[in-house]
């Protein structure tokens, strides 16, 4: 491999063997800590566990169809991590596109298998009624759901161009070549600061039933921005936990003194990254160590990676983040 053509690292970057001290954490009022959880998780330096279920889905083949069709971009790489949704108009678009599908594939054959039926059935059917039927279904139900969802596969792969209020709206990014965390908010930057500026909350709270729930908060240490970055949408898990092992996954990735976590979407990425493409040379890691299993062998390898992880720490060695490192 040839290792000069990699992309070096911008300076700014996060290295959790060389950092500069940060500042003392300003001083918070009660309301501040209580809506915050307390005490942020501490710093470490991250070790390879990673959330299970988080990378449930989508499966190593989701994943290679979605490249093919989406011609290799990706919103999680070795640059960067970019977290986003659709508009409301999108997601209107969307779920017209699921019903238009169920109208084809599974209406469609009902009311094919309905029109050859009733005449058996009902010997008095008129050959005019049964005809109106058909045009009714064909011009006002399966050539509009057609159209609709036949737009939708092919804007999909590329071959005609996406709708223009298919607009995504950028929510986050996580740069792990720059070193740099930015909100977004109405597609424009909030803040951007360097990684090392936040800390991360576990933020508990009683549902309707009087049973905790869990959050997971991104928040600037110096600043009281009022939209702080959710990192519990990284996971349908509410486990304590797991979203302690979204932390330490963010941490790995931000730390380009350690090989991103081995995670199936950062699989392409990790010959493009210096550390990472180092380290698995140096361990002889498969290169399509997640793309070569099927999904039952997929289900089968994360069964055994929960099983591991089980009795192991959820963050690798705590780092003191502001007598620990360098003076600035």
């Amino acid at each position: 491999m040839d290792f000069q053509q990699i992309k070096p690292y911008h300076e700014t970057v996060w290295n959790s063997e060389s950092f500069a001290c940060q500042k003392a954490r300003p001083e918070q009022g009660a309301l501040t800590k209580l809506l915050q959880g307390g005490d942020p998780l501490p710093w470490s330096r991250a070790n390879a566990t990673v959330p299970v279920s988080m990378i449930e889905e989508p499966t190593p083949a989701e994943i290679k169809q979605r490249l093919q069709e989406n011609k290799g971009e990706t919103h999680w790489d070795e640059n960067q991590y970019n977290a986003g949704s659709l508009n409301k108009w999108g997601w209107i678009y969307f779920y017209l596109t699921m019903f238009a599908k169920g109208a084809v594939v599974i209406l469609g054959p009902v009311f094919i298998l309905t029109i050859i039926v009733l005449p058996i059935i009902h010997e008095t059917l008129q050959y005019a009624d049964l005809t109106s039927t058909i045009y009714v279904y064909t011009v006002y139900i399966f050539l509009p759901s057609a159209l609709i969802w036949g737009y939708f596969e092919a804007s999909g792969r590329g071959y005609l161009p996406m709708p223009w209020f298919m607009k995504a709206v950028k929510h986050f990014t996580f740069s792990r070549s720059t070193g740099r965390v930015t909100r977004y908010k109405n597609n424009k930057e909030l803040y951007s600061h360097p990684f090392s500026e936040f800390d991360c909350y576990l933020v508990s709270s009683p549902n309707h039933q009087g049973i905790l729930s869990y959050q997971l908060h991104l928040v600037h240490r110096y600043h009281r921005y009022s939209d702080s970055i959710p990192l519990h949408t990284f996971t349908t898990s509410e486990q304590p936990d797991e979203l302690k092992r979204i932390w330490n996954l963010i941490q790995r990735y931000m730390d380009t003194s350690q090989p991103m976590p081995d995670v199936p979407e950062l699989e392409p990425a990790r010959t493009k990254d210096p550390t990472t493409a180092a380290w698995d040379a140096k361990n002889n890691r498969k290169p399509d160590y997640w793309f070569s299993m099927d999904d039952d062998e997929f289900e089968e390898a994360l069964l055994e990676l929960q099983a591991e992880q089980r009795f192991k720490p959820t963050q690798g060695p705590e780092i003191d983040l502001f007598n620990g490192g360098t003076q600035a």
